[in-house]
């Protein structure tokens, strides 16, 4: 299975060289390659870094070994895995050869091989040290903290430094009371740089570092979303397997809640569409999903809704093949499944809710989201993304053999196919028949638009016949900004009558009154206190003014 050995794991790692107060550490990963079991030889160490005999046995007994009882209990194979950690020219700095001969890579390896099992990421801002003591997960002290907090501190990627209980450790063995001292010392010391985590255990670490989101995409993903365990003893490997294991459902449903109140429409759609693979080849319909799923989306701030979600949530024919496992009492609820993958009725649902119960959010809440919507829609870098891009990529890709022309019909030829090459590029509907007499005015149009303060459409082909200034390639490059204009504003004006066209009189005023608030510093004295139904119908100027006074001001602070 070649695709099962290009899945991996990587987690950061902290390696430590030397002794005592001479020690050094340096930031590494360790790699965990997934793929086949293959008889005695299904862990297997490759790479540079070099792992001394007894932590190869010590991998091989107790972090493996756990790996494999949280993937027996998820119902999961018996991966086989390749393990290697990254120089990242420790050698050369340190004028060593790199060998792990020391435990304190345990967590690392752990957090690799079951990210690798399981294709869970693990952030690449969090780095973990400790010793794992036992089969039941415990984690314990590992010698050179100092060291090692201080390596992370210094790294300038890491944000998070996970480590074991200094206070509580007891065992002597491991570290002097001075030694434990010192840690204590260095892990306080870096509290500004560093968010530091006592760890005493596997379970630990696990819910510190796989979000929930993380963990039910690959319960569905890897077809663990709906195991349960038997498991019932109270240990750090148990609680690891119930964090994966427990209230899936409730949790999927909770994450798809936040990812599409966010606007996060690419996230809650590939986690939706993991959910619908998942009950597919399980050829089972998900009881009540239609009426879920209408519901939540019937509770999306509307602004939120037209602006940011991006319907279909679901490809239709996978619906259609999910329906085919419905019974007959889920007849109604694969209606409701359709209408909200569409967007379909949610107005009307949402208007006929029961005003009963308590808001979720305050006037205000929601009055700041419609308008934080509109604002995040039209700033510079959403246009430049959504837009502008395409359009300089498209420029570019249109080559001319020539900077001149040598009539006006061939000057307006060359127009006509890059306006169509723009309108394709960007609309990517290559089937469309574009119409000739509309080509050629909607042409016209935008070289009369780029050209009104420079001579106009003569101007422009005495350019081209001539080659001066650039040529007909110039002509191009005005043209493709003029079209960047147009579309710019078009996006605009569309983002802001969908988010007011359905607002009435009194949301559009509580909508001026969020925005006159944010605007307050900017604003004469004079005006801060003015009513905002004053300003209601220059809500377009008003709103542009703000975002391109925010584009100007991150201008200015990329520059220091």
């Amino acid at each position: 299975m070649t695709n099962d050995r290009k899945r991996i794991g990587i987690a950061r790692a902290v390696l430590l060289f030397g002794k005592d107060t001479a020690a050094k550490a340096v930031i590494s990963d360790v790699i965990a390659c997934r793929m086949q079991a293959r008889g005695r030889q299904r862990v297997r160490f490759t790479g540079t870094v070099q792992f001394s005999n007894p932590v190869r046995k010590h991998i091989r007994s107790i972090v493996v070994r756990i790996v494999d009882r949280i993937l027996s209990e998820l119902q999961l194979p018996a991966w086989g895995f390749e393990i290697s950690a990254t120089n990242l020219g420790a050698a050369s700095a340190l004028d060593v050869g790199v060998r792990i001969s020391g435990l304190s890579a345990d967590v690392a390896v752990f957090l690799a091989l079951l990210s690798a099992g399981l294709q869970i990421p693990v952030a690449g801002d969090v780095v973990a040290t400790g010793h794992i003591a036992s089969v039941s997960g415990d984690i314990r002290a590992v010698k050179g903290l100092p060291a090692k907090v201080q390596a992370a501190a210094e790294d300038g990627t890491i944000r998070r430094f996970l480590h074991p209980d200094l206070d509580q450790d007891r065992s002597m063995q491991t570290l002097s009371p001075a030694e434990r001292e010192r840690g204590i010392t260095a892990v306080m010391g870096v509290r500004d740089l560093l968010k530091t985590r006592v760890i005493g255990g596997i379970d630990e670490v696990i819910k510190e570092i796989f979000s929930e989101g993380s963990v039910v995409l690959a319960s569905l993903n890897e077809g663990f979303f709906a195991t349960s365990t038997q498991c019932r003893c109270d240990s750090p490997v148990a609680n690891v397997i119930g964090f994966l294991t427990q209230d899936n459902t409730r949790r999927f449903w909770r994450v798809l809640e936040q990812c599409f109140l966010a606007g996060q429409c690419e996230r809650g759609k590939r986690l939706l569409g993991a959910l619908v693979d998942f009950l597919i080849a399980r050829r089972s319909y998900g009881s009540g999903m239609g009426a879920k799923l209408f519901n939540l989306m019937c509770s999306v701030p509307p602004s939120v809704r037209r602006l940011k979600i991006e319907f279909p949530l679901v490809d239709t024919a996978l619906c259609i093949r999910l329906a085919d496992f419905a019974g007959r009492a889920d007849h109604e609820d694969v209606l409701k499944l359709l209408d909200a993958v569409h967007g379909k009725g949610m107005v009307s649902a949402a208007s006929g809710l029961s005003t009963n119960q308590p808001s979720v959010t305050s006037t205000s809440d929601t009055d700041c989201t419609a308008f934080d919507t509109v604002v995040s829609q039209i700033s510079e870098d959403v246009l430049a993304r959504r837009l502008g891009i395409g359009i300089d990529s498209a420029r570019g890709s249109f080559i001319l053999d020539s900077s001149t022309v040598q009539s006006p019909d061939e000057f307006h030829e060359v127009l006509n196919a890059f306006y169509c090459h723009l309108h394709c590029w960007i609309s990517c509907r290559t089937e469309e028949s574009l119409d000739a007499d509309r080509v050629r005015t909607e042409t016209i149009d935008l070289l009369e638009k780029a050209f009104r303060n420079r001579g106009g459409e003569r101007a422009a082909y005495v350019r081209a016949r001539d080659g001066t200034q650039g040529g007909m390639r110039s002509i191009l490059d005005a043209v493709a900004e003029q079209y960047k204009r147009d579309r710019y504003a078009a996006h605009v004006q569309r983002v802001l009558c969908e988010a007011i066209s359905a607002m009435d009189w009194d949301d559009r005023v509580a909508f001026m009154q969020t925005a006159m608030r944010r605007l307050g510093p900017f604003l004469p004295p004079e005006l801060r206190d003015e009513p905002p139904e004053r300003f209601v119908r220059q809500y377009e100027v008003i709103v542009q003014t703000y975002v391109e006074s925010l584009d100007k001001l991150g201008q200015l602070f990329r520059t220091l």
